[in-house]
Protein backbone atom coordinates (compact mmCIF):
# COMPACT_ATOMS: atom_id res chain seq x y z
CA UNK A 1 0.00 0.00 0.00
CA UNK A 2 1.15 3.76 -0.72
CA UNK A 3 2.01 6.21 1.94
CA UNK A 4 -0.63 8.25 3.12
CA UNK A 5 -2.07 10.99 1.35
CA UNK A 6 -0.52 14.27 2.65
CA UNK A 7 -2.41 16.36 5.39
CA UNK A 8 -5.26 12.89 5.29
CA UNK A 9 -6.22 11.66 8.38
CA UNK A 10 -8.78 8.39 9.60
CA UNK A 11 -11.37 11.18 9.91
CA UNK A 12 -10.76 12.81 6.16
CA UNK A 13 -13.08 10.14 5.00
CA UNK A 14 -15.84 11.52 6.65
CA UNK A 15 -14.74 15.57 6.10
CA UNK A 16 -12.28 15.61 3.40
CA UNK A 17 -11.81 19.82 4.31
CA UNK A 18 -10.83 18.32 8.01
CA UNK A 19 -6.92 19.04 6.98
CA UNK A 20 -4.71 19.11 10.30
CA UNK A 21 -1.31 21.77 9.92
CA UNK A 22 1.16 20.22 7.52
CA UNK A 23 3.66 20.42 10.37
CA UNK A 24 1.52 17.13 12.07
CA UNK A 25 2.29 15.13 9.28
CA UNK A 26 5.63 15.67 10.40
CA UNK A 27 7.15 12.75 12.70
CA UNK A 28 9.58 14.89 15.26
CA UNK A 29 13.27 13.63 15.17
CA UNK A 30 13.21 12.69 18.78
CA UNK A 31 12.90 8.66 19.09
CA UNK A 32 9.65 9.19 21.51
CA UNK A 33 7.97 10.72 18.72
CA UNK A 34 9.08 8.53 15.97
CA UNK A 35 7.04 5.79 17.57
CA UNK A 36 3.88 4.66 16.53
CA UNK A 37 0.54 5.48 18.59
CA UNK A 38 2.47 8.11 20.36
CA UNK A 39 1.25 11.88 21.09
CA UNK A 40 4.08 13.54 19.30
CA UNK A 41 3.40 11.03 16.53
CA UNK A 42 0.14 11.04 16.32
CA UNK A 43 -1.48 10.36 12.60
CA UNK A 44 1.65 12.23 10.70
CA UNK A 45 3.82 9.62 12.18
CA UNK A 46 2.01 7.02 10.22
CA UNK A 47 2.90 7.61 7.18
CA UNK A 48 6.52 7.13 8.00
CA UNK A 49 5.88 4.29 9.70
CA UNK A 50 3.63 2.72 7.31
CA UNK A 51 6.15 2.65 4.17
CA UNK A 52 7.06 -0.71 3.49
CA UNK A 53 6.97 -3.43 5.31
CA UNK A 54 7.58 -2.44 8.17
CA UNK A 55 4.35 -0.20 7.60
CA UNK A 56 2.24 -3.58 7.84
CA UNK A 57 3.59 -4.55 10.57
CA UNK A 58 3.09 -1.13 12.16
CA UNK A 59 -0.48 -2.25 12.01
CA UNK A 60 0.23 -5.05 14.91
CA UNK A 61 1.51 -2.82 17.26
CA UNK A 62 -1.05 -1.68 20.24
CA UNK A 63 0.82 1.65 20.95
CA UNK A 64 0.24 2.89 16.88
CA UNK A 65 -3.49 1.37 16.98
CA UNK A 66 -4.13 3.67 19.74
CA UNK A 67 -2.79 6.57 17.92
CA UNK A 68 -4.80 6.09 15.30
CA UNK A 69 -7.92 5.69 17.32
CA UNK A 70 -7.18 8.46 19.90
CA UNK A 71 -6.64 10.67 16.86
CA UNK A 72 -9.95 9.73 16.02
CA UNK A 73 -11.67 10.18 18.37
CA UNK A 74 -10.42 13.30 19.82
CA UNK A 75 -13.18 15.24 17.12
CA UNK A 76 -16.44 15.23 18.72
CA UNK A 77 -18.04 14.29 15.33
CA UNK A 78 -16.32 10.97 15.80
CA UNK A 79 -18.49 10.18 18.13
CA UNK A 80 -21.71 10.72 16.16
CA UNK A 81 -20.40 8.92 13.25
CA UNK A 82 -19.59 6.16 15.71
CA UNK A 83 -23.19 6.20 17.08
CA UNK A 84 -24.62 6.46 13.67
CA UNK A 85 -22.79 3.38 11.79
CA UNK A 86 -23.06 0.99 14.99
CA UNK A 87 -26.80 1.89 14.69
CA UNK A 88 -27.20 0.96 10.70
CA UNK A 89 -24.59 -2.21 11.23
CA UNK A 90 -26.80 -3.64 14.03
CA UNK A 91 -30.49 -2.69 13.12
CA UNK A 92 -30.09 -2.39 9.62
CA UNK A 93 -27.72 -5.32 9.01
CA UNK A 94 -29.10 -7.16 11.83
CA UNK A 95 -32.66 -6.99 10.36
CA UNK A 96 -31.30 -8.56 6.84
CA UNK A 97 -29.35 -11.41 8.79
CA UNK A 98 -32.31 -12.24 10.92
CA UNK A 99 -34.58 -12.42 7.62
CA UNK A 100 -32.11 -14.82 6.51
CA UNK A 101 -31.64 -17.14 9.88
CA UNK A 102 -34.85 -16.78 11.85
CA UNK A 103 -37.06 -16.47 8.69
CA UNK A 104 -35.35 -18.11 5.25
CA UNK A 105 -33.26 -20.55 7.15
CA UNK A 106 -36.16 -20.83 9.64
CA UNK A 107 -33.26 -21.65 12.60
CA UNK A 108 -36.29 -20.34 15.20
CA UNK A 109 -36.00 -18.35 18.33
CA UNK A 110 -38.19 -17.68 21.35
CA UNK A 111 -42.17 -17.82 20.89
CA UNK A 112 -41.93 -13.87 20.17
CA UNK A 113 -42.79 -12.07 16.88
CA UNK A 114 -40.61 -11.47 14.66
CA UNK A 115 -40.25 -7.75 15.42
CA UNK A 116 -39.90 -8.50 19.17
CA UNK A 117 -37.27 -11.00 18.10
CA UNK A 118 -35.01 -8.60 15.51
CA UNK A 119 -35.38 -6.44 18.66
CA UNK A 120 -33.76 -8.26 20.90
CA UNK A 121 -31.34 -9.64 18.33
CA UNK A 122 -30.02 -6.37 17.21
CA UNK A 123 -30.09 -4.82 20.29
CA UNK A 124 -27.93 -7.78 21.75
CA UNK A 125 -25.60 -6.97 18.74
CA UNK A 126 -25.51 -3.24 19.27
CA UNK A 127 -24.08 -3.40 22.68
CA UNK A 128 -21.96 -6.32 22.01
CA UNK A 129 -20.45 -4.92 19.03
CA UNK A 130 -19.98 -1.44 19.74
CA UNK A 131 -16.29 -1.86 20.78
CA UNK A 132 -15.62 -3.93 17.33
CA UNK A 133 -17.25 -1.21 15.43
CA UNK A 134 -15.51 1.79 17.20
CA UNK A 135 -11.91 -0.08 16.74
CA UNK A 136 -12.94 -0.36 13.05
CA UNK A 137 -13.92 2.84 12.26
CA UNK A 138 -10.53 4.16 12.86
CA UNK A 139 -8.85 1.69 11.42
CA UNK A 140 -10.92 1.97 8.02
CA UNK A 141 -10.91 5.28 7.93
CA UNK A 142 -6.95 5.48 8.08
CA UNK A 143 -6.44 2.80 5.50
CA UNK A 144 -8.72 4.81 3.32
CA UNK A 145 -5.93 8.00 3.95
CA UNK A 146 -3.83 6.35 1.34
CA UNK A 147 -6.51 6.98 -1.25
CA UNK A 148 -5.44 10.00 -3.47
CA UNK A 149 -9.46 11.39 -4.18
CA UNK A 150 -12.21 11.11 -2.37
CA UNK A 151 -14.18 8.78 -4.13
CA UNK A 152 -11.44 6.23 -3.70
CA UNK A 153 -10.90 7.37 -0.26
CA UNK A 154 -14.41 6.22 0.18
CA UNK A 155 -14.74 3.32 -1.50
CA UNK A 156 -11.77 2.03 0.30
CA UNK A 157 -13.53 3.00 3.87
CA UNK A 158 -16.84 0.77 2.98
CA UNK A 159 -14.78 -2.05 1.64
CA UNK A 160 -12.04 -2.48 4.58
CA UNK A 161 -14.55 -1.57 7.16
CA UNK A 162 -17.61 -3.56 5.61
CA UNK A 163 -14.82 -6.88 5.42
CA UNK A 164 -13.82 -6.46 8.81
CA UNK A 165 -17.00 -5.86 10.34
CA UNK A 166 -18.63 -9.24 8.33
CA UNK A 167 -15.63 -11.44 9.87
CA UNK A 168 -15.90 -10.38 13.34
CA UNK A 169 -19.49 -11.04 12.97
CA UNK A 170 -18.48 -14.46 11.67
CA UNK A 171 -19.34 -16.67 14.92
CA UNK A 172 -21.79 -14.30 15.59
CA UNK A 173 -24.92 -17.11 14.96
CA UNK A 174 -23.21 -19.28 17.98
CA UNK A 175 -22.76 -16.25 20.16
CA UNK A 176 -26.45 -15.55 19.44
CA UNK A 177 -27.40 -19.17 20.44
CA UNK A 178 -24.95 -19.27 23.60
CA UNK A 179 -26.38 -15.78 24.60
CA UNK A 180 -30.24 -14.84 23.62
CA UNK A 181 -30.75 -18.18 21.75
CA UNK A 182 -34.00 -20.53 22.12
CA UNK A 183 -33.38 -21.84 25.74
CA UNK A 184 -31.37 -19.13 27.43
CA UNK A 185 -32.10 -17.23 30.37
CA UNK A 186 -32.66 -13.61 28.60
CA UNK A 187 -34.93 -15.82 26.08
CA UNK A 188 -36.90 -17.01 28.50
CA UNK A 189 -37.61 -13.61 29.91
CA UNK A 190 -38.78 -12.43 26.84
CA UNK A 191 -40.78 -14.94 26.17
CA UNK A 192 -42.30 -14.52 29.69
CA UNK A 193 -42.72 -10.95 28.71
CA UNK A 194 -44.13 -11.09 25.14
CA UNK A 195 -44.77 -14.36 23.52
CA UNK A 196 -48.02 -15.28 23.24
CA UNK A 197 -47.91 -18.87 22.22
CA UNK A 198 -48.91 -18.05 18.97
CA UNK A 199 -45.58 -17.08 17.49
CA UNK A 200 -43.75 -19.35 14.76
CA UNK A 201 -41.32 -21.54 16.47
CA UNK A 202 -39.51 -24.21 13.93
CA UNK A 203 -37.01 -26.29 14.94
CA UNK A 204 -33.78 -25.70 14.11
CA UNK A 205 -31.81 -27.82 11.34
CA UNK A 206 -28.53 -28.71 12.52
CA UNK A 207 -25.38 -27.39 10.34
CA UNK A 208 -21.55 -27.83 10.47
CA UNK A 209 -19.54 -25.17 12.30
CA UNK A 210 -17.39 -24.72 9.09
CA UNK A 211 -20.61 -24.23 7.04
CA UNK A 212 -23.10 -21.69 9.35
CA UNK A 213 -19.32 -19.36 9.78
CA UNK A 214 -19.15 -19.56 5.85
CA UNK A 215 -22.31 -18.77 4.47
CA UNK A 216 -22.61 -16.13 7.79
CA UNK A 217 -19.58 -14.43 6.19
CA UNK A 218 -20.75 -14.50 2.58
CA UNK A 219 -24.06 -12.89 3.40
CA UNK A 220 -22.10 -10.23 5.96
CA UNK A 221 -19.56 -9.29 3.19
CA UNK A 222 -21.83 -7.75 0.62
CA UNK A 223 -24.34 -6.89 3.22
CA UNK A 224 -22.15 -4.91 5.71
CA UNK A 225 -19.87 -2.94 2.60
CA UNK A 226 -23.43 -1.88 1.72
CA UNK A 227 -24.26 -0.70 4.95
CA UNK A 228 -21.12 0.89 5.83
CA UNK A 229 -21.32 3.10 2.39
CA UNK A 230 -24.88 3.80 4.00
CA UNK A 231 -23.86 4.92 6.95
CA UNK A 232 -21.05 7.35 5.69
CA UNK A 233 -23.44 8.90 3.12
CA UNK A 234 -25.20 9.54 6.39
CA UNK A 235 -22.70 10.77 8.31
CA UNK A 236 -20.93 12.95 5.64
CA UNK A 237 -24.49 14.58 5.15
CA UNK A 238 -24.92 15.52 8.93
CA UNK A 239 -20.68 16.47 9.17
CA UNK A 240 -21.85 18.51 6.26
CA UNK A 241 -25.14 20.33 7.85
CA UNK A 242 -22.73 21.02 10.83
CA UNK A 243 -20.28 22.93 8.99
CA UNK A 244 -22.91 25.32 7.37
CA UNK A 245 -24.84 25.60 10.67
Amino acid sequence: MPSRVPHATAWTVFDPADHPSPQADQPEASPQAAEPGTSGSADGGHSAIFEGASGLRALLSPRFVLGIVRDFYSRRMAWAALLISALFLAYGGGAVMFWYHAIYLGEGGPAISHWQHWLLDSSAGFIGLLPAIALILPLAGWISAHAKDDQLRQTLYVIAGGAAFALVTAPGPFLHDALVGRGTWVATQVTTWWGDGRAPLPQAEPVSVVAEVARQVALGLPLYILVMAIALIVVRAVVRTRHTT
